[in-house]
Order: C-alpha cells, then structure tokens, then sequence
C-alpha cells in the first residue's frame, strides 16, 4: 500500500510536469497554466506556481540550451547533459535572470563566469 501510495505521488507530480511543460511550450498565458493545473491536475495554488515556476526558470531553459549546444554547437549528447546539469542548472538556480536569455547568450554567460 505504501509503494502504490508512494507510486501515485510519483505518478501525479510527472503528470503536473507535463502539462506544465506543454502548455508553457505552446505559449499559454501564465494564469492559464495555473488555472488549467489546478483545475485538470486538481493543484492547489501554491503546487501549480511552484511547478510553473520551476518550468519557466529552471526545466525550460534547460532544455532550450541543451537543444542548442547539440544543434548548434556540435556538442554530444553526453557533453551537453553534463554541461547543463553541471553549470547551467547552478547558473540558472543563482540567477533567475538567466532563464530570460537566448541559449546562445546563456551559454556564453556561464561560460564567462565559470572562467
């Protein structure tokens, strides 16, 4: 009882996830997403930011640099995940700023710093 219990929390965290992902990837305005969190994902307000939150200044742009540094800068799979969940992650927690620039500029701001 307590894995199925344990399971469903995994389960329905990965599911706000998603639709978070989704609908901020499709562009939905920022009160659309939390209403449609808690109303189809029954959120309380207070999960619904925090997962938006966390999609629009950390998971988003995270996945917006390592599709850059693949595409773009010829990185390896492996080279861009180690470099985005070694410094951009880092970067990104301690200024939320970040999370507001092109892939291209993020990238040579960390790097900037981390030199």
């Amino acid at each position: 009882m307590y894995m199925s219990s344990l399971e469903e929390r995994r389960a329905r965290r990965n599911e706000i996830k998603l639709v978070t992902a989704a609908l901020y990837e499709a562009k939905v305005k920022n009160e659309e997403i939390l209403r449609v969190l808690m109303k189809v994902c029954e959120a309380d307000r207070e999960e619904a930011t925090s997962a938006f939150q966390n999609e629009k200044f950390m998971l988003h742009p995270c996945r917006e640099l390592y599709q850059y540094l693949i595409l773009e800068k010829g990185f390896e799979e492996h080279d861009a995940d180690v470099f985005v969940h070694t410094k951009a992650v880092r970067a990104l927690a301690d200024n939320k700023e970040l999370s507001e620039l092109s892939p291209a500029k993020m990238f040579d701001t960390i790097n900037k710093a981390k030199k």
